[in-house]
């Protein structure tokens, strides 16, 4: 198969549909921001609130997956040479999963267990399995499989166990059934969500979009391939053995399983930055490299709190999920935004009129200079919540969010610069 050479082709759905994804995605990133502003005394302590269980959701549903599901919708055509399925299964699961969404995050911030809970729950799972419908019959469709389609079909196999783990948690909460503890399924479920759902795509994304915005040759993804079989086998591993008791040793080896895995991935990052021929790193290479770094030392940090107990140290898992969510996560998505979203908006509005009249260039797309105090803003507030929530500094805990939620306004200020082209 031909390396794509841009993330547009005959194959790609019309933009009205990816952009549908990305505008309500930018809007959840402010409004989460928003919410962590207006609710920092709450941000604290153990991480099973309502409060925090509500704006985890809009976190991961509102922004993260609401990003992926955009940008699947794009790449995977372009990146697989293959139509999708069904555009109009795309635009039908964006409406159901707005409803489920709002619904599921409203019922924790009010924690309202019980019908409600239960009926969000499943409408979310219902788009789950229209995305995962839609996505393997366009797999049926490929010819040539590639390194990206394979972490690809992974992930599409994590939402799956997601969504239904997502859902019985949220009929054990109005009907207790599970035995088992339930925070220990909650746990399992939010790493199946981080590590095999959206870490999948975006493992499997990275080894397209980073060579391509960085004009990178003449790489090896060797360890590419080492990273997906070992955090699969400790995936698999660690999702068989929470169910039985007296797996401590495999539990051992497991984890160290998926951490060695993310760092090959990290390995396989590193080798294709040092392969590139575009030395200096725009704005949307700055935000990813550095979401890279906050990867390893989530990594570090997951790592560490497996085989402690976790629960005796303030605020631990907060600043862990903290650092996923914005460390890791939201300064990635930020950044490849920065990259795509210029780029297929200038395709679909000006491509056709190159030499016939002037166009802007990529660049002029939006406010660079902005981009990067967004930036600045985004890395200060980030180790500065860090440092606050170690050291329960409430002040410190109300300027970082400050910073954060007006990196977010930047950042939402130069989408909207680009789309209203």
């Amino acid at each position: 198969m031909s390396e794509p050479t841009s993330i547009v082709s005959a194959y790609s759905p019309p933009f009205r549909i990816v952009s549908k994804y990305f505008i309500a995605a930018i809007s959840s990133f402010v409004l989460l921001n928003l919410f962590l502003l207006l609710n920092h005394s709450f941000i604290a302590g153990h991480h099973f609130s309502p409060k925090i269980l509500a704006i985890t959701h809009i976190a991961t549903l509102g922004w993260v997956t609401m990003i992926i599901f955009g940008a699947l919708f794009q790449l995977i055509p372009v990146v697989l040479e293959v139509k999708l399925f069904s555009e109009t299964l795309a635009e039908i699961q964006f409406w159901i999963y707005i409803v489920g969404a709002i619904g599921l995050v409203y019922c924790f911030w009010t924690f309202t267990t019980g019908m409600y809970m239960d009926i969000s729950a499943i409408l979310l799972n219902l788009v789950m399995y229209i995305f995962s419908f839609n996505i393997i019959m366009t797999f049926t469709r490929v010819k040539n499989w590639n390194i990206t389609g394979l972490y690809l079909g992974g992930a599409i196999f994590y939402l799956i166990v997601t969504a239904i783990a997502g859902l019985l948690l949220a009929i054990n909460l109005g009907t207790p059934y599970i035995k088992i503890d339930h925070l220990q399924y909650l746990s399992l479920h939010a790493h199946v969500a981080i590590i095999g759902w959206v870490s999948m795509v975006i493992m499997g994304v990275t080894y397209k979009l980073i060579p391509m915005f960085t004009l990178s040759h003449g790489f090896k993804l060797t360890f590419a391939k080492w990273a997906f079989w070992l955090i699969n086998i400790g995936l698999l591993g660690i999702n068989t053995i929470f169910h039985y008791k007296d797996t401590t040793f495999l539990y051992y080896v497991f984890i160290p399983m998926i951490a060695l895995g993310i760092l090959f991935f990290l390995i396989q990052v590193y080798m294709i930055f040092q392969k590139r021929m575009r030395r200096k790193l725009d704005i949307g290479l700055k935000f990813s490299s550095y979401a890279y770094l906050m990867l390893a030392l989530t990594t570090i940090l997951g790592s560490f709190i497996a085989f402690v107990d976790y629960e005796n140290i303030t605020n631990l898992t907060i600043i862990y999920g903290y650092m996923i969510i914005f460390g890791y996560l939201s300064m990635l998505i930020v950044g490849q935004m920065y990259k795509v979203v210029p780029f297929l908006v200038w395709y679909h509005k000006y491509s056709s009129k190159v030499g016939l009249e002037k166009v802007p260039l990529l660049k002029e797309m939006f406010n660079e200079k902005i981009a990067l105090y967004g930036f600045y803003f985004m890395m200060t507030a980030l180790f500065g919540s860090l440092f606050s929530l170690t050291f329960r500094n409430e002040i410190g805990l109300v300027i970082s969010f400050s910073l954060m939620f007006l990196s977010s306004l930047i950042f939402s200020f130069n989408m909207v610069t680009i789309f209203k082209r």
